[in-house]
């Protein structure tokens, strides 16, 4: 099907490009930018993290546990219910995220201007259509 290797295509290209691109110039990869971006965008609680990023609990609580020790997170019980532990983005994790997307921004701009604004407004409807409707709002976001 055209659709499902055009996309596979462009993920395993984008992989190639951004993550020696991420590695040198803000040193992460492209998964600790997933993961601090969705805590940052609202995911707090690893069980939502886990739902968005289709990461199962076991694998997310060892990538929290180095991304803690980095000093990229920090891990704090919930003040409304002390069985939870709720994650928040360090300093450190912010400033990690801004070279992340810095970088990822030139080379994605560098690809997107390939495509004419009407074409770009076309592609972004069309996506926008095909994602789940069902996806909580912490799992997309507030950025654009």
């Amino acid at each position: 099907m055209r659709f499902m290797t055009s996309i596979w295509r462009l993920h395993r290209d984008l992989g190639h490009e951004l993550g020696p691109l991420l590695a040198e110039g803000a040193h992460t990869d492209p998964r600790t930018y997933f993961l601090l971006n969705t805590i940052r965008d609202g995911a707090h609680y690893p069980k939502t993290l886990s739902e968005c990023l289709g990461i199962p609990p076991n694998l997310l609580s060892r990538l929290l546990t180095d991304l803690h020790s980095q000093a990229l997170i920090t891990r704090q019980v919930d003040t409304q219910d002390s069985r939870r532990v709720r994650l928040t983005v360090t300093t450190e994790g912010q400033a990690l995220l801004d070279r992340a997307e810095a970088i990822m921004h030139d080379r994605l701009g560098a690809r997107l201007k390939q495509l004419s604004p009407a074409e770009l407004s076309v592609l972004l409807t069309a996506l926008d259509r095909l994602s789940s409707p069902e996806t909580p709002p912490t799992c997309t976001g507030p950025h654009p």
